[in-house]
């Protein structure tokens, strides 16, 4: 080799070397900024070490919390379940919070005799499921022991807990569909329902869809991508490859600090009107299926559209003026309020003709209350509102119960 080619040789290889630590360098930069970021998240999430004040109704402030929220959050594990997405996996037994075989959260309740005289199936989202709300505490809990002198000495009426998280009237029919299918027969069927329908219909523009279905379609878009990798065509595979890196890197807490600087864009939401007479219409459709099957499989359904924060008309307590305070910042939930001020009368239209004497506008319910109930912006409430909750529908549910005990005994 000559002189001058050996030259070349090693020029190129101190480029090379240079480039390398170069790289290596600014790779190092790199994960040091990303380890910094991820700790200065860590301690930004850490509760203050400091005392800690509670205004009234903040559900941090209850002795029994932190024991609830250890057993809420080991329970939020999900099985996936066709038709309705998912409910969540069986879990041992807890204090406060247990999961059955079939993914419903226990209700205390007799279990004996053990062929109950009747039984009431109750669907609903979180706020049927009880969050956050210890089982002894929840609206099922309760319609269970209310119940129970109706049955008479010696017999006992089951209440089983269908809620489930995010689920919307439609995800409930279904559910129901399902559950009449395996062989289940309940006499009365209560659906407790409004704050995820409302929710829903706002996300997407589509009254009827449940929650976060753009979540749903990037799962299956994701899922196909990858899929296609195990038939082994190089350009799958590097299609799957490219999928995963794009993964990885939005997951770099780098990138989503540099995400949350962005402008955000100003959302565009259907006018409220028309969403709320889509909402009320789907609500009114599903019911009219659910009458349908009540009339083949023999059971009585109640109906009952359920309180919320956004557009109650309670008198806030210093905790509940505090979410008011935000949701008065932020356009999603201005949308929210809007929509469920106008839903209610469009439901008691809609509702009228098809179960009559069986629906419950419970929307109004605590108007002018001083009463702790909203935990958070949602629409989760206290355990201390609940029985004013099954008031709301309890003339409608013992007088449906009453009857349906009569017919039987005859």
């Amino acid at each position: 080799m000559s002189h001058s080619a050996r030259r070349i040789f090693t020029k190129g290889l101190q480029a090379i070397h240079a480039g390398w630590v170069i790289a290596g360098i600014t790779l190092l930069a790199l994960l040091l900024l990303e380890v910094g970021v991820r700790v200065r998240r860590y301690v930004a999430a850490r509760p203050s070490s400091g005392p800690v004040s509670y205004v009234a109704g903040d559900p941090h402030a209850e002795s029994w919390f932190a024991d609830y929220e250890r057993e809420f959050q080991a329970t939020r594990g999900l099985r996936w379940r066709p038709y309705v997405y998912y409910r969540r996996a069986p879990s041992p037994p807890g204090r406060y919070i247990t999961i059955d075989s079939l993914g419903h959260r226990r209700t205390p309740q007799p279990t004996q005799p053990a062929t109950p005289v009747a039984r009431v199936f109750l669907y609903g989202g979180s706020t049927m499921w009880g969050e956050p709300q210890r089982e002894q505490r929840t609206i099922a809990a309760e319609v269970a022991r209310r119940l129970q002198p109706l049955a008479g000495p010696g017999a006992r009426i089951e209440v089983t807990n269908v809620g489930e998280t995010a689920y919307v009237f439609t995800q409930e029919l279904i559910q129901l569909e399902l559950d009449l299918r395996a062989g289940l027969r309940p006499d009365v069927v209560v659906f407790y329902d409004g704050i995820n329908d409302v929710a829903a219909a706002v996300q997407r523009g589509t009254p009827g869809e449940p929650q976060n279905e753009s979540n749903r379609v990037a799962d299956f878009t994701l899922g196909r991508a990858l899929a296609g990798a195990k038939y082994g065509e190089v350009r799958q595979d590097l299609s799957a490859l490219s999928v995963l890196g794009g993964l990885a890197f939005k997951r770099l807490a780098l990138v989503q600090w540099a995400q949350e600087r962005k402008p955000r864009r100003v959302p565009h939401f259907i006018a409220a009107d028309s969403t709320a007479r889509g909402v009320a219409r789907t609500y009114a459709e599903n019911a009219m299926l659910v009458e349908m099957l009540a009339a083949r499989y023999h059971f009585t359904p109640v109906f009952v559209w359920q309180p919320n924060f956004h557009a109650t008309e309670k008198r806030l307590n210093p905790f509940e003026q505090r979410l008011m305070r935000r949701i008065e910042r932020d356009s999603l939930h201005l949308q929210l309020q809007a929509v469920h001020r106008l839903v209610p009368a469009l439901l008691d239209s809609a509702m009228r003709d098809v179960a009559p004497g069986r629906f419950v506008n419970a929307a109004s319910l605590f108007k002018g209350d001083t009463q702790a109930v909203y935990v958070d912006m949602i629409g989760h409430t206290t355990e201390t509102s609940v029985p004013a909750i099954v008031d709301s529908f309890w003339p409608t549910l013992a007088s449906v119960m009453t009857r349906q005990l009569e017919h039987s005994r005859r």
